[in-house]
């Protein structure tokens, strides 16, 4: 008896050590979508993003992303962040996870341009360079952005090296915070 509680020792030892993740590297894309919280009619972008991540000790994982969020009511959005997650084992394949992470965001805001047609009338004096001028404008800016990072997500592992995952978060950016909430597969190395 005393022989065979020992070798279950060693057995469940070697499972450990097995799923123990210290050193594991994934990188992955993400498909999202992230509406913004702030006023009325404000901008709901969907995005593509790609992630690098790294396990420091067996919970905690650091991640790297960059994110491009689509234009959505003349706003676009890239960003690119740091986060932090903390792994909670639920099953053997899926885990969840606490984030917080801080990052840069620009945003770029872009009016249509403006068409101008005026009548060719006798006597007036010929605008066709102004014209063009105002044609030509863009009326675009762009504003810069520190990001704050909380959130939760869950990882699944469909096979040893891929995984399938789900991750919501708040987003803190000067006058335009947002939910963004995305679906992403990252391959393990």
């Amino acid at each position: 008896m005393k022989k065979a509680f020992i070798a279950l020792c060693i057995a469940a030892a070697g499972i450990s050590a097995a799923n123990a993740q210290e050193g594991q590297m994934a990188a992955g894309i993400n498909l999202g979508v992230a509406p913004c919280l702030e006023g009325d009619g404000a901008p709901t972008n969907f995005g593509l993003g790609a992630k690098f991540q790294y396990n420091i000790t067996d919970p905690i994982r650091v991640e790297a992303d960059l994110e491009y969020w689509f234009k959505a009511k003349s706003i676009s959005v890239f960003d690119i962040s740091a986060n932090i997650h903390y792994l909670f084992d639920i099953t053997d394949k899926l885990k969840i996870y606490p984030l917080a992470g801080i990052g840069y965001a620009n945003l770029h805001a872009s009016a249509p341009k403006v068409e101008v047609i005026v009548p060719n009338i006798p006597g007036m004096p010929d605008m066709s360079e102004y014209l063009e001028a105002l044609e030509d404008a863009s009326g675009s800016s762009n504003a810069s952005r520190f990001l704050f990072n909380i959130g939760v997500g869950a990882d699944y592992d469909i096979t040893d090296n891929l995984t399938a995952n789900l991750e919501i978060k708040y987003q803190y950016l000067k006058d335009f915070n947002r939910m963004p909430i995305s679906i992403g597969i990252a391959y393990k190395f």
